[in-house]
């Protein structure tokens, strides 16, 4: 069974994901530091996108955790290898990621709310109110000042007369036009105030009391004496604490309208900034979870699988770090248990059969040379020549030519029985290759032979001679079974997934092989044909186990394959 995450895809929205989360708690920082609270609610209140950021953020990481929630649920409900210890280990992620957030949460949500209340303690509007009544009755004695100095110094004194005045308090006079709407110029104690004035326009302003005015930046007390106005400039100080009370009592007032609303825009912010992070947890928990519990349900079906005696099954799934020397040493396990196994299975049937031959080979070789023997005595003795003669000579003919078919399997037999043990050296096997495909392309100019192999030279220890003996008896099997014209591929590689194997595969474009005759290919004295003695597969399986191989083949119509694979050396 293959089983495969994609795991470079996931990979990168995993780096995407945190890279958005590390903007994201960037932006926090930002906002809780560089920003002040009023403007950040202010400005939150006014325009939503940053809110629906949040929310839009909150939504796709609630999404990841709910498809991943859906699927663990699913595994359960359809009771799939591994699904109840990954739904245990997902409700204890959760468990875990909800520890500290619930205390936390209720914690926090509490501490705002007072915080909050905090800012609405008695006596702070009034204490703001007051100071404002401060700053009016400042004002106004800086008018009465202002008025009292005027009429010491000038009262009904002459227009033309005011300029020479020494004025300590007074920082202009002008007069009223009222047909112009403007001010004229009768005093002014600087130059700055004097074209300030100048461009103040008098027509909206209503002089029945004394007024405060801003002008460029500055600020004025503007005091009307009869069909004049006084002007008082008013030190930046006075007017920075006028400004300062000002705003405060005007955002008080408003934070007092809206303190309800506030406390749940900040619960309901404080969520929409945390949760994101608490998904995000419990979202690389899942992830967590799945990556430790899918290879330990692949490891279990493997185990079923080995238990059933299929130990031809591989865990196929990519892990890392301890995971994967965990698969790769199961896998190496099974591999070796699989080639033990065939290689106990060969021991057994090869012990049977070789003493099959040497019993065969012991009852039937004995009496063959007296047959033979008698037969030619017998046409030797007889003394006629007549037409039995002819006869008798076509008989004994045929009797020792059996005879000496029947002492051939016998000698087959006798080596089988006694097959010698291999002498393994180091040796290349690419050499053994090339040697057998310069043989063979020279010797069958009827069928189309053709070799490939990456590498120059690949070592392995193997008898040399054996091994050319098991090459040959597998291609003479594919030359058998193509026609005129037919192909043989001979291939070496490096065994997939296993760099210090290597494979040698013979192919052949021939009928292929029954599927009901698959199981007995191996077997020693059989033929799917009925020619010869039924051992040339038998012998190349004995050389590869020999020398510390394996064999196997595949079959479809028009394709057969046998595979050798041999451990470097």
């Amino acid at each position: 069974m293959k089983f495969q995450i994609p795991q470079k895809k996931e990979s990168i929205v995993v780096i995407t994901i945190i890279l958005v989360f590390i903007l994201y708690f960037t932006a926090i920082i930002y906002f809780s530091f560089k920003v002040e609270t009023i403007v950040l609610f202010q400005k939150i209140s006014k325009n939503n996108i940053l809110l629906y950021i949040l929310l839009f953020l909150f939504l796709i990481m609630f999404a990841l955790v709910l498809y991943y929630v859906i699927q663990i649920v699913a595994d359960r409900i359809k009771k799939r290898e591994g699904s109840k210890f990954r739904l245990r280990l997902t409700l204890f992620f959760l468990i875990i990621t909800s520890i500290p957030l619930i205390p936390l949460t209720l914690i926090s949500n509490n501490w705002i709310s007072k915080s909050i209340n905090m800012w609405f303690v008695g006596g702070i509007e009034d204490s703001l109110v007051d100071a404002v009544e401060v700053t009016k009755e400042l004002y106004n004695r800086l008018a009465e000042e202002s008025t009292n100095e005027w009429k010491d110094l000038c009262g009904d004194c002459p227009y033309d007369s005011i300029k020479d005045i020494r004025f300590k308090r007074l920082d202009g006079v002008y007069l009223i036009d009222p047909e112009k709407s403007d001010l004229i110029d009768l005093f002014s104690s600087s130059g700055s105030i004097r074209s300030d004035v100048a461009t103040f326009d008098i027509s909206d302003l209503k002089l029945d009391t004394w007024k405060r005015v801003n002008i460029k930046g500055n600020e004025y007390l503007f005091i009307p004496v009869q069909n004049m106005v006084l002007v008082k400039k008013i030190p930046d100080f006075i007017k920075e604490y006028t400004i300062s009370i000002s705003t405060g009592l005007q955002n008080y007032r408003t934070l007092k309208i809206i303190r309800e609303p506030i406390k749940g825009i900040v619960i309901l912010f404080y969520i929409v900034v945390t949760m994101p992070f608490v998904l995000l947890a419990f979202y690389l928990g899942l992830i967590i979870s799945r990556d430790v519990t899918i290879p330990i349900r692949e490891l279990a079906i493997a185990t079923q699988k080995v238990a059933n005696d299929e130990l031809d099954y591989k865990v196929e799934f990519v892990a890392k770090d301890e995971l994967k020397l965990l698969i790769d040493s199961f896998n190496k396990m099974t591999e070796d248990l699989r080639l033990n196994k065939e290689l106990l299975r060969y021991s057994e049937r090869s012990a049977a059969w070789q003493d099959i031959a040497r019993k065969i080979a012991h009852e039937i070789k004995n009496p063959l040379t007296p047959i033979k023997l008698s037969a030619e005595r017998i046409l030797k003795l007889y003394k006629g020549d007549d037409d039995y003669k002819e006869v008798l000579s076509k008989g004994i003919e045929t009797i020792i030519k059996e005879v000496n078919n029947i002492t051939y399997m016998v000698n087959e037999f006798s080596s089988f029985a006694r097959f010698p043990s291999s002498r393994l050296e180091r040796y290349d096997i690419i050499a053994i290759m090339e040697e057998i495909y310069n043989f063979l392309k020279h010797t069958y100019k009827n069928i189309q032979f053709s070799i490939s192999h990456k590498e120059k030279n690949v070592y392995i220890l193997v008898d040399r001679y054996q091994m050319r003996r098991a090459f040959l008896n597998i291609i003479y099997n594919s030359i058998d079974a193509v026609s005129e014209g037919g192909q043989i591929w001979i291939e070496g590689y490096t065994s997939r997934g296993k760099n210090n194997h290597y494979t040698i595969s013979i192919s052949d474009n021939g009928a292929g092989i029954d599927e009901e005759i698959k199981d007995k290919i191996f077997n020693p004295y059989f033929s799917k044909d009925g020619k010869g003695t039924g051992l040339g597969l038998a012998i190349v399986e004995k050389i590869v186990f020999d020398n510390k191989g394996r064999i196997w083949f595949e079959s479809i119509p028009g394709r057969t394959t046998f595979f050798m694979e041999f451990l470097k050396a």
